[in-house]
């Protein structure tokens, strides 16, 4: 019998959405014509994946001694997007995708695993002219994921868990193609936590954000946009130890720039530095992250596509037991890939990939590396 976890509940959403081309009559009379897809996308493929670093990890149910594995994942998933106007305007969008990884991995010692991966996310944003000022939009998101045989290290897969979030942005147009604009954020997430690994529980958190920008437009496609915020997380399973203030609260400050082109090709530059500080030392830190991205056409009709963030990261304070960073790894990782895609068919486009991670696991400084070659295809239907 299959147990009806959020999860699940979450990607049957998400697939009903996508497979409904008449979508948009649920809406109902007149707003039904107003209704179109903006996307919609199903993607299959295959990937080699290599993992190094026999590291602990909070979540797993159970230990290896190996040092490296390698996996064979075949994935297949989909995802798209409504759009709903009225008078001509965008007012709002529903996005969704989901979909799921199977891996089949060798050289652990105890056993060779099969690890399944499902995911899934729900969005939809509402948006308000501002007159000819600017825009306001607020949004909603569910997000879920979990993790079937989930395996020990060094292939770290982030345990299940569901999350909502909201929040809203607000834009306003200055003079001289400039703008600036206000995001806030509120999140929360629960962790999946199986019978034999409770301590999953300690990364649940909740959470707020505000950030401002500041962008400013130039000639021949160039945009730069600088940036700053701060967030608040709260861990109500973690302790301090300290009677006046016994659970974790964390406040992250984050700032940076990002400089943009848009022309015969596509390239991005971009330096944020990040800094928590908490009421529990264990996860304080400093970190900088500079990242490019460069998008070009190349001879047969193809487009070459690289990435890369390098993270250099550092704790305040070093301790000699562990300390839990709830989704650091994505934060804080160090990337790069090379990617090449072209169209093979009508409605049929392929891409190889080849990429490299560098990131930690829930237990700060203990990094691990993957490195993937990927061939993945993707179809639109054109509806």
């Amino acid at each position: 019998m299959v147990e009806w976890t959020p999860w699940r509940l979450l990607l049957l959403l998400t697939l009903l959405l996508a497979v409904s081309p008449a979508a948009g009559r649920w809406l109902g009379g007149e707003a039904a014509a107003q209704v179109t897809w903006q996307d919609f996308v199903v993607t299959g493929g295959v990937s080699a994946e290599g993992y190094q670093g026999n590291f602990p990890t909070a979540s797993a149910v159970v230990r290896d001694s190996t040092e490296i594995a390698s996996a064979a994942v075949g994935e297949v998933g989909v995802r798209g997007a409504l759009l709903w106007r009225r008078n001509g305007t965008v007012r709002g969008t529903v996005g969704f995708d989901g979909g799921v990884r199977q891996f089949a991995a060798r050289g652990f010692e105890l056993r060779d695993f099969a690890p399944r991966e499902w995911s899934g996310t729900a969005e939809g944003t509402l948006f308000q002219p501002l007159g000819d000022v600017g825009m306001l939009s607020v949004f909603g998101r569910v997000r879920a994921r979990d993790v079937e045989d989930r395996p020990p290290m060094p292939l770290f897969l982030q345990p299940g868990y569901l999350s909502w979030a909201a929040g809203a942005m607000t834009e306003v147009d200055l003079p001289g193609a400039r703008r600036i604009d206000f995001r806030v954020r509120a999140e929360r997430v629960e962790f999946y936590a199986p019978a034999l690994v409770p301590q999953v529980r300690l990364l649940d958190r909740d959470g707020a954000a505000v950030q401002i920008g500041y962008t400013e437009s130039f000639a021949g496609g160039n945009d730069l946009r600088i940036f700053g915020g701060v967030e608040g997380s709260r861990f109500p399973e973690q302790g301090t130890f300290e009677p006046e203030d016994p659970f974790r609260r964390d406040r992250t400050y984050s700032g940076g720039a990002v400089w943009s082109y848009r022309g015969n090709v596509l390239g991005q530059l971009g330096l944020e530095g990040r800094a928590n500080r908490s009421n529990s030392r264990r996860p304080e830190y400093n970190s900088m992250t500079v990242q490019g991205l460069l998008s070009v056409p190349v001879p047969g009709d193809a487009i070459l596509t690289a990435f890369g963030a390098l993270t250099l990261k550092g704790y305040l304070e070093p301790t000699p037991f562990a300390r839990l960073i709830p989704g650091e790894e994505a934060n804080n990782a160090s990337l790069a890939y090379v990617s090449m895609g072209r169209a093979v068919a009508r409605n049929l486009d392929g891409t190889v990939r080849l990429g490299w991670t560098r990131a930690e696991t829930e237990i700060g400084e203990n990094y691990f590396q993957r490195v993937g070659l990927s061939v993945l295809f993707h179809y639109r239907p054109g509806f």
